[in-house]
């Protein structure tokens, strides 16, 4: 009986339990202050974006992104949108990737990482810059750009502005590029030519790289730049090649036509 009393005893009442009519009323208010503050803050100007920091682009780039968030000027930060922020910033060719951060109250900073440019397509007059992406960036004129190697296209090869170019040949061409490009290889090629059994790079001295199919490029790459200082340039009316088509046993010569079509 006496142990029963002591549980009894111990034993949280209700009213214990329950929380207090203060307290509710606490509570109440905190939650209703909360509400009130973001409807401020969403409603008022206190929030309102009137700064634009764009990152890691050069300033017309910059200045390109900071038209396409000009509709979100004035808006807050608090109800915010950001996908369709970033969605407007991509939408420019030359911006591979974004991050939006709200800096309150009353900036927003975009952070860019801009296409890395890697060659020119060139169809028959039409020019344009490609980046390592694989995404045809923008339109050129045709003499335009010319620290970069072009990439012959044939004329049935369809591209788009700002859109990735998913032909097999300009794939190859890009995939054989982009390691001299990372590494700053001292291989200078001006043109390639991809065509169904064979990829061919020209450098700027006007030798000619003949790889075979696009396997093993980096393997073929690394033989030719050892070869390289080795051959002569080609005298007027000739063509100097170096087949690395099997590494392992290149091949040099001259020919009195090149494979590539014209320069520029």
């Amino acid at each position: 009986m006496k142990q029963r009393r002591r549980r009894s005893r111990n034993t949280p009442s209700v009213e214990n339990v329950l929380p207090t009519g203060r307290t509710i009323a606490a509570l109440f208010s905190i939650l209703l202050a909360t509400v009130g503050l973001y409807v401020l803050a969403r409603e008022s100007s206190l929030f309102a974006i009137d700064r634009v920091t764009v990152e890691g682009a050069p300033p017309a780039l910059s200045r390109e992104i900071r038209s396409a968030v000009q509709p979100y000027r004035g808006r807050s930060l608090v109800t915010l949108n950001r996908a369709a922020v970033e969605r407007a910033v991509l939408a420019i060719p030359d911006v591979r990737s974004v991050r939006i951060d709200r800096d309150f109250p009353n900036s927003l900073r975009i952070f860019v990482k801009r296409e890395r440019p890697l060659a020119v397509l060139r169809r028959g007059d039409e020019a344009w810059l490609i980046a390592m992406s694989g995404k045809a960036v923008r339109r050129l004129t045709p003499h335009s750009a010319m620290r970069l190697p072009r990439v012959w296209l044939q004329r049935s090869v369809s591209i788009t502005d700002g859109e990735l170019v998913s032909d097999e040949g300009v794939q190859v061409a890009l995939r054989a590029l982009a390691p001299l490009a990372r590494i700053g290889h001292d291989l200078s090629i001006a043109s390639v030519l991809v065509t169904a059994d064979e990829l061919t790079l020209v450098t700027r001295s006007g030798i000619e790289l003949r790889l075979g199919d696009a396997s093993q490029a980096s393997l073929k790459l690394a033989v030719a730049s050892g070869i390289l200082p080795t051959l002569a340039p080609p005298v007027t009316g000739s063509l100097v090649y170096l087949d690395v088509s099997v590494p392992e046993r290149p091949v040099s010569g001259t020919t009195l036509k090149s494979k590539v079509e014209g320069k520029g």
